[in-house]
């Protein structure tokens, strides 16, 4: 027997050495990847964060800015506002602080964290504007009256407002924002418009309808107008409503009023198009299952559909509605609503049922009681509280963004 010849050491030290090599390659690309994806990852969130300074920011700030506007106007005393022009006073009694800068108009300023701080502007229309390098600029921002390209309406009636929503980091608060040291981050414009509700029946009558012949009031239905207003009030040669029947009755001042001019239309009764007044809604109904099982105070609903009121789901609350399609007050409902009443339809009320305030219809009415009453009962007074409260402005548009020139 002879001993095997031992292998030699030279390939095992080679393929050793060629592993060593790949392992540190490897190891070097793994480290690599993983740190370009570090890199990588940690950019995302900071161009995250910039772009979220830059322009997230700076859009809510200018739509804050706005909603400010648009409180301003309702809270002037003279209506409907003609001029934009927030004051500040600090040594009145209480202090006016509308703005930090009245130059301007409405300007508020609010610090964000450390350094970084936001601020918004509503500019106000001066041409007599004594800083010339600036008034370019404001008659481009400035806030507009358009009530005429609207349509020929009463001054301050629709207003488009503007406001520059900024972001910016202060360096040194002894310079204008926007001067270096200091730097803007991000800039916003946002514009909407604002229009006022008109609330005005064709006529000062509990019920008005378009076809004085296609007014029925039956049996225990009422029509009451009181010593301020008509009961029923309707075009002229359209022939007169009919009232019999036991316990029905048609009064007011006068009971009946036929009028040569009859408009009932959305934007005469609400100085709005019905496309805008479902935009300004509080709550807009495609559903009749959604309609509010009460009307919340002082809110505007529009249902954009035909609808029944029955016992368990009545017609309640205080405010404005306005329907589009044929709408009945069933019997046994219990239906006792204060406001407006808009019917672009047929109007069929029978009872138990009580609205106060005014009822608008452009089709036929049926008011029609048996055991107990149905009754319309015109009130002045809820129809003024709600001018007051929804006759104020409201944004008739969606927050649209703008871009303006530099100059």
């Amino acid at each position: 027997m002879h001993p095997s010849p031992s292998r030699p050491t030279t390939a095992r030290d080679s393929e050793q050495g060629i592993a060593l090599v790949m392992a540190i390659f490897f190891t070097l690309l793994v480290v690599g990847i993983t740190v370009t994806g570090s890199l990588l990852l940690r950019a995302h969130q900071t161009k995250t964060k910039v772009s979220f300074v830059a322009h997230g920011q700076s859009v809510q700030f200018a739509k804050s800015g706005l909603t400010e506007a648009l409180g301003w106007l309702r809270k002037q005393t003279a209506q409907p506002v003609t001029v934009i022009d927030p004051q500040l006073d600090t040594s009145a009694s209480p202090p006016v602080i509308d703005t930090i800068d009245e130059d301007i108009g409405i300007v508020r300023e609010f610090e964000i964290t450390n350094s970084i701080w936001g601020r918004y502007e509503v500019w106000k229309q001066w041409d007599a504007d004594p800083v010339s390098t600036r008034l370019p600029w404001r008659q481009q921002m400035q806030c507009a009256d358009i009530s005429d390209l609207r349509g020929n309406l009463s001054p301050g009636s629709i207003w488009r407002l503007r406001c520059i929503g900024y972001v910016y980091r202060l360096v040194d608060d002894t310079v204008p924002f926007d001067q270096a040291p200091n730097q803007i981050l991000g800039r916003e414009i946002a514009e909407v418009e604002a229009r006022r509700l008109a609330l005005q029946p064709p006529g000062q009558a509990a019920l008005c309808t378009r076809n004085g012949n296609g007014l029925s009031v039956g049996t225990r239905g009422r029509l009451l107008g009181g010593s301020t207003a008509a009961g029923a009030y309707y075009l002229n040669g359209t022939g007169s409503p009919s009232v019999s029947g036991t316990g029905s009755a048609c009064t007011g001042t006068p009971g009946q009023s036929a009028a040569t001019t009859y408009d009932d239309s959305f934007e005469s009764v609400f100085g709005v198009s019905q496309t805008e007044l479902a935009g300004m809604a509080d709550y807009y109904i495609t559903n009749t299952a959604d309609f509010p099982s009460t009307v919340p105070v002082d809110t505007l609903v529009v249902c954009n559909t035909g609808i029944t009121f029955t016992s368990t789901q009545p017609l309640r609350g205080t405010g404005v509605v306005a329907i589009v399609g044929n709408t009945t007050i069933d019997v046994g409902s219990y239906s006792a609503f204060s406001g407006l009443l808009y019917v672009q339809g047929n109007l069929t009320m029978r009872e138990p049922s009580e609205i106060q305030g005014a009822v608008v219809v452009t089709g036929t009415v049926t008011v029609l009681g048996a055991s107990d009453y149905a009754t319309v009962t015109y009130d002045d007074g809820i129809l003024n509280h709600l001018r007051q409260e929804l006759g104020t402005y409201r944004m008739s548009s969606a927050v649209t963004r703008r871009f303006a020139r530099d100059d």
